[in-house]
């Protein structure tokens, strides 16, 4: 399971501290569309190795990514702005978030922009069917 490749950029997660919601909006949606979401979300989150210091800062950092995709932004807007914000996150880790995100709150970009843009190849952890 330690081979060279798909593991990396799991690999280098696992021991990122991410600091997710030190200076993002706390504005979740009332009445979210999936009531599981957020849990699924922390889930994913937790099997990817990525920290969080506040499940509820989490989720708001994730829904903030979904509403920046459904605003218009390009996904590397997204990336650079949690990137930004959350100075634990590297690119790669925003990458990973934001996918995670789009996979919990609003998988229409997953299919549409994270599997063409984000990672050469799968990417480990990330829930799928």
């Amino acid at each position: 399971m330690d081979d060279d490749g798909a593991m990396r950029p799991l690999q280098a997660l696992a021991g990122l501290a991410v600091i997710i919601g030190l200076a993002v909006p706390a504005h979740a949606d009332p009445g979210s569309p999936d009531p599981g979401a957020d849990a699924r979300f922390l889930d994913s989150l937790n099997k990817a190795g990525m920290t969080y210091r506040s499940g509820p800062d989490a989720i708001a950092a994730g829904r903030m990514a979904c509403d920046m995709m459904n605003s218009g932004q390009s996904e590397m807007d997204v990336v650079n702005r949690l990137a930004a914000l959350n100075p634990g996150l590297n690119t790669g880790g925003a990458m990973k978030f934001a996918a995670l995100a789009s996979s919990a709150y609003c998988p229409e970009f997953l299919d549409k922009s994270s599997t063409k843009t984000t990672s050469p190849g799968p990417i480990p952890g990330l829930p799928g069917r």
